[in-house]
């Protein structure tokens, strides 16, 4: 299924129990793509803060908040021309998904604090190991954010599956 995706545009979705090696395969379907050598970013969404999030994604203009002293770059923008990997993206709020969500479907976004429009080409895969599904009928994840991501999705097998992919995890 990755060497199918992996010379698309297609947004792909890669679920699975935690420890199954959702970023391997994401680095997988970069490394096959036409864009293997541009950027490829990742991003832990529990690992950023909720106040944090949106200068990660987006960026942040000097002076947009106390502390921001500088102008800085968000994932999106690194990640430009080449791939930009959302691990679990499950844990993200109601409000960042909307905000997601619009860089997805117009490809452009502005940095907090800025009116300043930029573009972006970046393909996106995301991960989770939570049912997606579930949580858009339980209303903790956006139905339209749902299908956008779900374009490609791939369902990884757990380890105890797959056996013998443990060695070649190992040696990654």
């Amino acid at each position: 299924r990755i060497n199918r995706v992996a010379s698309t545009r297609a947004t792909v979705l890669l679920l699975g129990e935690s420890g199954v090696g959702k970023s391997m395969f994401a680095c997988e379907v970069h490394r096959k793509s036409e864009r293997a050598n541009q950027p490829f970013v990742q991003l832990n969404c529990a690992t950023i803060p909720e106040e944090l999030l949106e200068s990660e994604l987006f960026g942040v203009d000097k002076g947009a908040y106390t502390g921001a002293t500088e102008t800085r770059e968000g994932k999106f923008e690194a990640a430009n021309g080449g791939t930009l990997f959302l691990d679990e993206i499950a844990l993200l709020s109601i409000t960042a998904q909307a905000k997601l969500l619009r860089v997805l479907q117009t490809g452009e976004l502005e940095h907090l604090g800025s009116t300043k429009t930029r573009k972006v080409d970046v393909r996106v895969v995301a991960a989770t190991n939570e049912n997606l599904q579930n949580a858009v009928e339980h209303g903790r994840f956006r139905k339209d954010l749902y299908y956008r991501l779900n374009v490609f999705p791939i369902v990884i097998p757990p380890l105890r599956e797959r056996r013998a992919d443990i060695p070649l995890l190992i040696e990654k």
